[in-house]
């Protein structure tokens, strides 16, 4: 009985022993993953302090080179200045009023009046524009928009109801321009001032040129509805 009882302790002390060597060899294997994340943890440290230390050393020289560029731009500031400061001092009275008479010149030419002129009939600004019309037809008769300039004066004054004056605008274009191409148009519109100040015959008679003259243009369809009106 007593032999047979040693069998089962025999066995439960030998199952404590490989147990106990089992976790030994636990905690020894526990203790060196320990150690090397230890030394990992110690070269990971080393070089985050590294890094750290470049980049303070690329902030330093960020900083250092912000300095130098607002330096350079404080210099080529200073230089501007001077520049200016010469360019004004080398600048002689005489230079200026030639270079503004060139200026002046070169925007008096007869494309430029008339597009003043022009603008400023479109705004209301009729004085202004019969003066930059006038203007033009004195400085530059021979230009292909003399014509035209003579023309619109005399809408101005017939917009005006000062028919007179209009007439003898748009007569000037038909007389001193008769190939140009506001001769319709002015004959029309001489007639239509014939017929402003009541000489309904000169008016008659123009409005009948227009229509023979000039077929087919628009300016002879308009003179055959202003004939028409003043037959009826």
């Amino acid at each position: 009985m007593k032999r047979a009882l040693l069998i089962p302790v025999s066995l439960f002390a030998f199952s404590c022993a490989q147990q106990s060597v089992q976790l030994k060899t636990d905690i020894n294997q526990v203790k060196a993953k320990v150690q090397e994340l230890s030394v990992k943890t110690d070269s990971n440290a080393k070089k985050l302090s590294s890094l750290e230390e470049r980049v303070a050393k690329l902030e330093d020289r960020t900083a250092a080179n912000e300095q130098t560029i607002y330096n350079l731009q404080k210099e080529l500031e200073g230089i501007k200045k001077t520049l200016a400061q010469i360019t004004v001092s080398t600048s002689s009275p005489s230079s200026q009023s030639q270079q503004e008479s060139t200026q002046e010149t070169l925007q008096v030419g007869p494309k430029d009046l008339y597009k003043k002129a022009f603008d400023a009939m479109e705004s209301g600004e009729f004085d202004k524009a019969e003066e930059l019309f006038e203007e033009l037809v004195n400085q530059y008769p021979d230009s292909d928009l003399a014509d035209n300039a003579l023309y619109w004066i005399g809408e101005i004054y017939y917009s005006h109801n000062d028919y007179k004056t209009a007439a003898k605008y748009f007569k000037e274009v038909i007389d001193k321009y008769p190939n140009g191409n506001k001769v319709p148009a002015a004959m029309l519109k001489l007639a239509l001032s014939y017929r402003g100040m009541g000489d309904y015959q000169k008016a008659r008679e123009l409005l009948k040129e227009v229509i023979n003259k000039y077929p087919g243009t628009p300016e002879a369809g308009i003179a055959k509805v202003k004939l028409m009106e003043l037959e009826r």
